[in-house]
């Protein structure tokens, strides 16, 4: 007969008075966790190390960002000693500019200057020591007028031409009439066109330009000598002007003696004062295409040049006819 004293155990008390071969009660995972999460050694420890994770992460941004801003500090400190030695480099080219310049007026002055000031010494002193007549001084004349016109055309050239490269040059412009410009400077050299008996043929028109007028006039009077010196006994000079695109299309035309592609090259290139002595010998500075080139890019303009050897030449110079609008 069974014991009515013994209990039946239910599912749930058989699992909680499970035990294992020692004896001793088994807790659930669960039940382990929990307990492990109440331990307050465990929470501080955890709590710990999540502060020492944010410490490392908050030093290692710090220190990121330092080398960042020292990177872009060391960029910053390069980038202005960059541009200071661009500065000195630039003030350094402009003194060797400067210098050049220099040089080539002392140049000039000691020599082509100086020989046409010294031939018109020779002159009168000839005739202040009454070493020549008075019937003898005037067949020197001419000459003597030409090396006065010479000297004077020289400084001319030199004076603008060093203001030009100092760049203290800014032109004035103003409407003009080109075509009292050309009769001013063939007016000039009408005598130098008889001596050499020239052909001078003068096809300009009533037409305005929009320039420095002072400027242009140096740069008319310019290529109409440089016409002049390189043409001989019967060759033909042409000046004209027409209207293309809106702008005024100057043309000093020569039959003369031309010149090679090589020495085209060479004409306008600044601070090079190339030269060749004209047909009777004739003596240049060779700065008056480059100040031509630099008063006529002044204005807003163009020069540009087409030469054939032995054929002749054709200078070109565009110019504006209105103020440029802004």
């Amino acid at each position: 007969m069974f014991n009515s004293n013994i209990e039946n155990d239910t599912p749930t008390n058989a699992a909680a008075n499970k035990t294992d071969k020692t004896g001793e009660s088994k807790e659930s995972p669960d039940s382990n966790l929990k307990s492990k999460l109440n331990n307050p050694l465990v929470l501080f420890g955890s709590l710990g190390v999540l502060a020492l994770l944010v410490t490392l992460l908050l030093f290692n941004y710090l220190k990121s960002k330092k080398y960042k801003d020292t990177i872009q500090s060391q960029k910053e400190q390069l980038a202005q000693e960059q541009v200071r030695t661009e500065t000195i480099l630039e003030q350094t080219h402009h003194l060797e500019e400067v210098n050049q310049v220099k040089d080539k007026l002392f140049s000039i002055v000691s020599h082509d200057l100086k020989d046409s000031i010294t031939s018109i010494k020779a002159f009168i002193d000839l005739l202040k020591e009454k070493n020549i007549s008075q019937e003898e001084f005037k067949e020197l004349i001419p000459e003597l007028s030409e090396n006065a016109n010479n000297a004077t055309s020289l400084l001319l050239n030199l004076l603008n031409w060093s203001k030009s490269q100092m760049q203290s040059l800014e032109p004035k412009p103003e409407l003009f009439n080109i075509q009292e410009v050309f009769q001013s400077k063939i007016s000039l050299v009408e005598q130098k066109v008889e001596d050499k008996r020239i052909v001078l043929i003068d096809e300009s028109r009533r037409d305005f330009v929009y320039a420095d007028r002072s400027m242009i006039e140096i740069v008319i009077q310019n290529l109409i000598t440089n016409a002049v010196k390189f043409t001989s006994t019967g060759d033909v000079i042409t000046v004209s002007n027409e209207d293309v695109d809106g702008k005024a299309l100057i043309c000093i035309e020569d039959t003369g003696v031309g010149i090679s592609r090589e020495n085209i090259e060479k004409l306008f290139i600044p601070n090079m004062a190339f030269t060749t002595v004209g047909t009777k010998n004739e003596k240049g500075t060779g700065l008056g295409l480059t100040i031509a080139k630099d008063l006529v890019e002044l204005n807003g303009g163009r020069i540009w040049v087409e030469s054939t050897e032995n054929i002749g030449s054709k200078f070109y110079v565009e110019l504006p006819k209105a103020s440029p609008q802004i």
